[in-house]
């Protein structure tokens, strides 16, 4: 029997090992971890605390040294070391009644050693970030507004601290900067055309092409009358982004006299500037929600082929397969459109939604005051959940949605949930002082 309580005790060192390991990997790739390691981190708090050292290492790595990344060969080091060094007592997490097998050590305590000598050798780090800790990569979330799937991570855009970006890969902040203006921006969409994404800052009139490897804006393009809407496609011509306005003009960036005026629309107050534009089917399908209409252009000379009237505010569209195109109207409506423009379905909704992400067969949509709803786009099934300032909404490719809630209680956070509703992670700011 001793010898099988062994051989148990030597497996789960060594399931353990391997777990630390993939968490090392992953942690210092930016990668999400898998559900098989989620699984086995809710039974395991050495393995738990192992995780957070690796994530407090990350934070500092990444955040208390700016403006210089530490060297390549000082993460690779101290990833290959932290994998090899073994010294340090027994697992706080060994079983009841059973002796942890002495080739087993503490994962968490062989990485103390590792990063004092990273940190005296280089001599970039301080020993107060290391041991104190992190205020990095939560506090660069002050108040997320705009959240773009943006390539190899999210990009989100937040409102507070004056404009902030953040590149997240999986649950990690791997970059940030602020955003500059002559005002504090206020960012109400994003979209992404290739290596790029293109956020609208409403309050600086202007639309700012971000790079994301490395973070960093490349360009600020001006937009008279401030945005309103954005959409980017791209085809055998190149890429372009189309806008429209604040005061109903439309055109795309980077052909001044390339714009029509297809409605006359007063300035608004921030927080109401919102309008949806997205070209499908070959037309330039545009929201304007202070008249309860939705135009249909040519994207190529901007002309108005059609003009439908769906009433209520609609605010953000959305493309479906087949060619259809969804319609979130502020009123409490999710409409389909077919390539005509016309209505050919309408599902009721409660509250006032304003942002709308589709992935497959499902809808979601939030509400800033205080809901998100997810809509069965077959069965009509309609399932609200409360979320305490759901700002923005965003498919990804694997089938699920990034959320990004605004700051309640001095907080943001960014939210991935499954097409069922289920939180698959978070990332959530520390509270403002």
């Amino acid at each position: 029997m001793a010898g099988m309580n062994d051989n148990t005790l030597l497996l789960e060192t060594r399931h353990c090992d391997t777990v630390g390991q993939q968490l090392e990997e992953r942690i210092g790739l930016g990668q999400a971890l898998t559900p098989e390691l989620r699984a086995h981190l809710a039974a395991c708090p050495g393995c738990r605390a192992h995780l957070d050292l690796l994530r407090a290492l990350e934070a500092a790595l990444l955040e208390d040294v700016p403006p210089l990344p530490p060297p390549a060969h000082l993460r690779a080091g101290v990833m290959d070391a932290a994998r090899q060094a073994g010294t340090g007592p027994p697992a706080a997490h060994a079983l009841p009644g059973r002796q942890r097998h002495p080739s087993h050590r503490h994962p968490s305590r062989r990485f103390w050693p590792l990063l004092m000598g990273a940190a005296a050798v280089s001599g970039v780090l301080a020993l107060g970030a290391l041991l104190a800790p992190s205020r990095g990569a939560a506090a660069t979330l002050p108040d997320p507004a705009v959240v773009v799937a943006a390539a190899g991570g999210l990009l989100v855009a937040s409102n507070g601290q004056g404009g902030t970006l953040n590149l997240l890969r999986g649950d990690q902040v791997t970059a940030s900067l602020r955003s500059d203006g002559a005002q504090p921006s206020w960012f109400t969409q994003g979209v992404r055309l290739g290596d790029r994404v293109y956020l609208a800052d409403a309050a600086n009139n202007r639309v700012l092409e971000v790079l994301t490897n490395p973070l960093k804006v490349v360009r600020s393009h001006p937009v008279p009358g401030g945005v309103a809407g954005l959409t980017a496609s791209s085809g055998p011509g190149g890429g372009r982004v189309y806008f429209k306005t604040v005061l109903g003009a439309v055109g795309w960036l980077g052909g001044a006299d390339q714009q029509i005026t297809v409605a006359r629309e007063d300035g608004l107050p921030l927080a109401d500037v919102m309008d949806g534009v997205l070209l499908s089917g070959g037309g330039l399908f545009v929201t304007h929600h202070l008249s309860g209409e939705i135009c249909l252009l040519d994207p190529n000379t901007l002309n108005v082929v059609r003009r439908v009237k769906v009433g209520g505010s609609p605010v953000d569209l959305a493309p479906e397969a087949g060619g259809t195109v969804l319609a979130l109207d502020a009123g409490g409506r999710l409409l389909r459109l077919g390539p005509d423009g016309e209505v050919v379905r309408s599902w009721p909704l409660p509250g006032h939604p304003d942002k709308l992400g589709v992935n497959g067969g499902v809808a979601l949509v939030t509400d800033r005051a205080g809901s998100l709803t997810r809509i069965d786009l077959a069965s009509g099934e309609v399932n609200p959940m409360s979320l305490a300032h759901p700002m923005d909404v965003v498919a990804l490719s694997d089938g699920t949605f990034a959320v990004a809630e605004g700051r309640v209680n001095g907080r943001g956070r960014v939210r991935v949930l499954d097409g069922a509703l289920r939180t698959s992670w978070q990332l959530e700011g520390e509270a403002s002082k």
